[in-house]
């Protein structure tokens, strides 16, 4: 380990046995890089630069950006908020990202009881401890067990990402087609805890003008998204409503990112044409 990379957790002796393992040993993962460790330095972002929920579809356009890109900050009301963008080189392709994140949601045939999900683990080792199906069933959410402060010492907490269609809350049709007819991808989700609190997630993925695919994503902490309305989640704790949490999921979600783009190559070529359950 050196400045540049965290200590990453030891896995099990058992995890260690399983050949995917050596994904997570032989790649270092990386701080944010020194741009965005400029900007997060900076501190917090003008409140008055954030997109607001009333105009969340604006974020969903083949092209152009926002004032900031990039920031975090308390919102007047107080909830949170953040923008993240990120760019991927060519080297990850759109099918490598969409083999994973499916990949990753199943086991390994012989992974160890208790241990967590070591496919989800190897996006970000020190943070990522579990992923998977609600019950086995996509339609009712996907899990996740994790920590948001890169080895800060919190208490993992399992949160259940819901999954839903923008155009059920009011994007045009016509502009839905238009985006997926570009190969323009769209994420919109609502996550909730097993305590109290959702954050509602919105992106977009699209070619980079610069070349490789760039994501621009936004999350509104304190909300929920039901029956076609997007709803203020009153209990969402202290917790998640402070700048230190904030720029804690900023950090994480910077260097899951970055770290993607490290191992997915090798890791997409060796096991996209094995079982879906292989070691």
């Amino acid at each position: 380990m050196n400045s540049l990379t965290y200590k990453l957790p030891e896995l099990t002796p058992l995890e260690k046995a399983l050949p995917v393992s050596k994904y997570y040993t032989d790649y270092p993962l990386h701080k944010p890089n020194p741009l965005y460790s400029q900007l997060l330095d900076a501190g917090a972002m003008n409140p008055g630069d954030a997109l607001p929920l009333d105009r969340w579809f604006d974020l969903l356009r083949p092209e152009g950006y926002d004032k900031v890109e990039y920031g975090y900050c308390m919102m007047p009301e107080g909830t949170g908020y953040i923008a993240n963008y990120s760019v991927l080189s060519d080297r990850v392709t759109p099918e490598m990202r969409m083999w994973y994140v499916r990949w990753m949601n199943i086991h390994s045939r012989n992974l160890p009881e208790g241990c967590g999900n070591i496919r989800y683990k190897l996006w970000n080792q020190v943070d990522h401890l579990d992923h998977g199906l609600v019950d086995g069933d996509f339609k009712k959410g996907i899990y996740t067990l994790e920590t948001l402060d890169m080895g800060g010492g919190e208490k993992p907490i399992r949160s259940v990402r819901h999954n839903f269609d923008v155009r059920d809350y009011g994007f045009p049709e016509e502009k839905y087609a238009e985006l997926e007819k570009a190969h323009i991808g769209i994420t919109s989700c609502w996550e909730s805890f097993e305590c109290p609190g959702s954050h509602l997630v919105l992106s977009i993925t699209r070619p980079c003008p610069l070349g490789g695919v760039e994501t621009c994503s936004r999350e509104w902490i304190g909300y929920k998204a039901e029956n076609g309305k997007i709803i203020r989640d009153l209990e969402t704790p202290d917790f998640m409503l402070c700048e230190q949490y904030l720029r804690n999921v900023q950090i994480h979600n910077t260097v899951e990112q970055q770290h993607l783009a490290t191992f997915l190559p090798e890791l997409y070529a060796e096991y996209h044409d094995l079982p879906k359950d292989a070691d």
